[in-house]
């Protein structure tokens, strides 16, 4: 449940929103006064609203803060907004700025990601997502290895070395492989 205030800023950054000058004063006057957890909460609410650009406002704005503490769960829903919004350069900017704070993101994350850079027909930058979550302390998931194989199909050479590495990390798990007259590959 979020509060009167949170919800009092959030209609009125929706409300200023096209016009930055008005958007400055609102958020020096109504934004910066709120309480740690208020913030929190129209971040979160404007994530839910996919309010994009809003939300990346206020998470810049959280990152001021001198209680920020990084918080790998906090950029990850940040990403997967982006990344649902076909918004891949801001996602690789937010991705490289939680890179730096030294955080890895989950299964999941990745598998929006690489998602996100397949439907945006970018295979190479989610080959190099693919590469980054091979290198994370956290062990691969299945998930993000099927979003892969399955947006390589047009692409037998990159998704043969991503079926390799999904052999070894998952051997009795199969894959389905397609006829290739499918992609005139015959």
């Amino acid at each position: 449940m979020i509060g009167k205030e949170p919800l009092f800023v959030i209609l009125g950054l929706k409300r200023v929103k096209d016009d930055n000058e008005e958007l400055e004063k609102f958020v020096k006057s109504h934004v910066l006064r709120l309480l740690k957890m208020d913030k929190i909460a129209v971040l979160n609410e404007l994530q839910r609203q996919e309010e994009v650009d809003l939300a990346l406002k206020m998470f810049r704005i959280i990152q001021k803060e001198d209680w920020y503490k990084p918080d790998v769960f906090m950029y990850k829903d940040l990403i997967i907004v982006l990344a649902k919004s076909k918004r891949m350069e801001e996602v690789m900017q937010v991705w490289q700025s939680m890179r730096k704070e030294e955080l890895f993101p989950d299964s999941q994350t990745y598998a929006e990601v690489i998602r996100g850079f397949l439907r945006h027909g970018s295979p190479a930058d989610a080959m190099n997502i693919y590469e980054d979550m091979k290198k994370s302390p956290e062990p691969p998931k299945e998930l993000p290895f099927r979003i892969l194989l399955k947006g390589l199909l047009p692409h037998p050479l990159l998704r043969n070395k991503v079926k390799q590495d999904f052999e070894e990390l998952f051997p009795e798990r199969h894959i389905y492989d397609p006829p290739a007259e499918i992609f005139g590959m015959s």
